[in-house]
C-alpha cells in the first residue's frame, strides 16, 4: 500500500464506539481484488487505518484537512472557495479517487459549505467514485467538532467526544436534501445505524 502523508499518528481520544458500516463494507470489499485502488480519507492519519489497509494493493491519500474544513464554512460559502479548496484538497495528490471517506464533515457546513466541498470532491473523482458519508440524522447531540474515525475489520472505531464538550445540535440533514447539494454525485444508497448516524452513499 501507498500512503499520501506528512505523518501517521494515533490520536489520544481513539478508542472510542465501534461502528458497523455495511455501505463502506461493500465498498471496501473491491479491496480483495487483483486490481488497486485509490483512497481518499479527508481526516488525519491514523496508524489503524493504514495496519488496515496495508495488506492490500491500495494508495491512500490522507488529507489531514477534516477540522480544518469543519472551520472554515465561511470561507467554502463565499466566493474565494474554490481556490481555498484547491489549496487545502490539491489535485496534484488526491486526483483520481476511486473511495472518498468524508466522515461527519457535512454535519458542521452550511448549505454553502457542502455544495462548494461536494463540488470540489467532484473534481478529484472519476466516474464511478463512491463518496462515503456519515451524517448525524437521530442524534441529539453532536460533539462540537468532527470525531476522527479509523478504519478496522470490524468496523470504524470513533474518537471518544471529550469529557467537558457540551456538544451542540446537530443540522440532520436529510437524504433529499444532501441530494440536492451535491448534484454531481448520486445517492445510491442510505443506512440508519444503530447509534442513529445515517451512512451515505454517493457516487460521482
Amino acid at each position: 500500500m501507498a500512503v499520501k502523508a506528512d505523518a501517521v499518528s494515533s490520536s489520544s481520544r481513539a478508542g472510542g464506539e465501534l461502528l458497523q458500516v455495511p455501505l463502506l463494507a461493500e465498498s471496501l470489499t473491491r479491496l480483495g481484488s487483483d486490481e488497486r485502488m485509490t483512497l481518499l480519507d479527508l481526516g488525519p492519519p491514523r496508524s489503524a487505518t493504514v495496519a488496515y489497509l496495508s495488506g492490500y494493493r491500495c494508495r491512500l491519500g490522507i488529507a489531514d484537512a477534516l477540522l480544518e474544513l469543519a472551520d472554515a464554512d465561511d470561507l467554502l460559502k463565499g466566493a474565494g472557495a474554490d481556490e481555498y479548496l484547491q489549496r487545502a484538497l490539491p489535485a496534484r495528490s488526491f486526483a483520481d479517487s476511486e473511495l472518498i471517506l468524508c466522515w461527519g464533515l457535512a454535519d458542521y457546513l452550511s448549505h454553502g459549505g457542502i455544495r462548494a466541498l461536494g463540488q470540489h470532491l467532484a473534481s478529484l473523482a472519476v466516474p464511478g467514485t463512491v463518496l462515503h458519508m456519515l451524517i448525524a440524522y437521530g442524534a441529539a447531540v453532536i460533539p462540537s467538532r468532527p470525531l476522527v474515525y479509523s478504519l478496522a475489520a470490524d468496523g470504524l472505531r470513533g474518537d471518544r467526544q471529550p469529557a467537558d464538550d457540551a456538544g451542540v445540535r446537530p443540522p440532520r440533514h436529510s437524504s433529499g436534501e444532501l441530494q440536492r447539494l451535491l448534484p454531481d454525485w448520486h445517492l445510491d444508497r442510505s443506512v440508519l445505524l444503530s447509534n442513529g448516524m445515517q451512512e451515505y452513499r454517493f457516487r460521482c
